[in-house]
């Protein structure tokens, strides 16, 4: 806690930590519980990521390598936290849908300078095979986008309070992804997961995020129609 930002190494050692506790079947750290909580807001801070990702000084390759070795540590942030009880509801409903939240921020980095990786390496970066593999991570980023949708297949493993902040995450991603970070990305398999995912909310706010992103989505396939 004392360093101003985590290193991949500082995840790893509270994934190891994490894993421990789980075992052991004590308490993680969560917002509930007043002398974990900022622990809890430490491995959600999106500037332990950021402010490497995002240092031009630094060479792509590092920057790329420390995102890759993020995201792996992330996705072990997912499964610690994404414990069950017996009544199948999650154990950490915010802490959880914080955690994915995170993960959503962290991956247009992982994709980004991943991709930048590849440009500067490649003899011609304009060369087919170059431009089908930039393209194919950039789907994956759509797709990781589409993973965190799945989440409402669960609405009832939430409590009220985290399905608002999962709301907001909807809000708070999905439309810069759209508008600003992928704009000339093809969003159809998002439409219908949309589509789908509208007719199985019991959720008013999720409900208001999903039809958002859906007329974003259509007017921006109006748009290239025009």
């Amino acid at each position: 806690m004392g360093k101003k930002y985590w290193t991949p190494e500082d995840y790893h050692d509270v994934n190891s930590e994490l894993t421990n506790l789980k075992y052991n079947e004590k308490e993680l750290p969560n917002l509930d519980n007043p002398k974990t909580a900022p622990v809890f807001r430490k491995i959600v801070d999106t500037t332990n990521f950021s402010v490497v990702a995002t240092d031009e000084q630094l060479g792509i390759k590092h920057r790329s390598d420390f995102m890759n070795k993020m995201f792996n540590e992330y996705r072990d942030l997912v499964s610690a936290y994404s414990i069950i009880d017996r009544k199948d509801k999650y154990q950490y409903p915010v802490e959880f849908v914080q955690i994915l939240k995170y993960g959503l921020a962290l991956q247009v980095y992982y994709i980004k300078t991943g991709n930048a990786d590849i440009i500067k390496d490649a003899d011609d970066p304009h060369a087919a095979n170059v431009v089908n593999v930039l393209r194919t991570n950039q789907e994956v980023l759509i797709k990781n986008y589409d993973l965190y949708l799945d989440y409402i297949n669960y609405e009832d493993r939430f409590t009220e309070s985290a399905l608002t902040s999962y709301s907001d995450g909807i809000s708070n991603f999905f439309p810069r992804l759209i508008n600003d970070i992928l704009p000339d990305a093809d969003y159809s398999e998002m439409q219908n997961k949309i589509n789908n995912m509208l007719k199985k909310s019991k959720n008013q706010f999720i409900s208001s995020q999903l039809q958002n992103i859906q007329n974003i989505i259509k007017n921006k396939t109006q748009s290239k129609a025009g």
